[in-house]
């Protein structure tokens, strides 16, 4: 985990960056799905790696993804 103020900045955007992609995602949607869009909106590799790590599953809104993301 980084630390320091640049490290908090990134820690700080990357739910931020996360919720715009999750916004445009037609849910149900499978991981695969969520990580394809965000390579349509160009988020960071930081962005998409952070998606990478969600379970391979079918999600049934944005409210399931963030609790997804909470547990890990």
């Amino acid at each position: 985990m980084e630390t320091g103020s640049q490290g908090k900045n990134i820690e700080e955007k990357l739910p931020m960056e996360t919720e715009k992609v999750l916004a445009k995602v037609n849910f149900p949607a499978k991981k695969s799905d969520i990580i394809e869009e965000a390579r349509k909106q160009g988020v960071q590799d930081s962005i998409l790696e952070n998606l990478g790590m969600l379970p391979d599953r079918e999600y049934k809104s944005i409210d399931d993804v963030r609790q997804e993301r909470t547990r890990r």
